[in-house]
């Protein structure tokens, strides 16, 4: 399987308390090598910063807060349009 490069531009769209963007490098480090061969799962995705991180081909994300989990399917299916409703 190859490796698809990361887009550097895939940032998580908010800050989140308990974040963990700060605490990344140290994550990485325990990270199975093999990672981008396995299903990510993230129960509790909050701002993303480890799902954006990863960018995994294959991932299963959720939260318990529903207004959340609609904003990120907004912005994964609908784009265009929530640029054009924001603009």
């Amino acid at each position: 399987m190859t490796r698809r490069k990361k887009d550097p531009l895939i940032k998580p769209y908010l800050k989140w308390a308990g974040g963990k963007r700060q605490l990344l490098p140290e994550i990485r480090k325990h990270l199975p090598a093999n990672l981008g061969n396995l299903r990510y799962y993230e129960p509790f995705i909050g701002a993303g910063a480890l799902f954006f991180d990863r960018q995994p081909r294959r991932a299963v994300v959720n939260d318990n807060n529903e207004q959340l989990v609609l904003t990120y399917r907004v912005i994964r299916n609908h784009i265009e349009g929530l640029i054009s409703e924001l603009n």
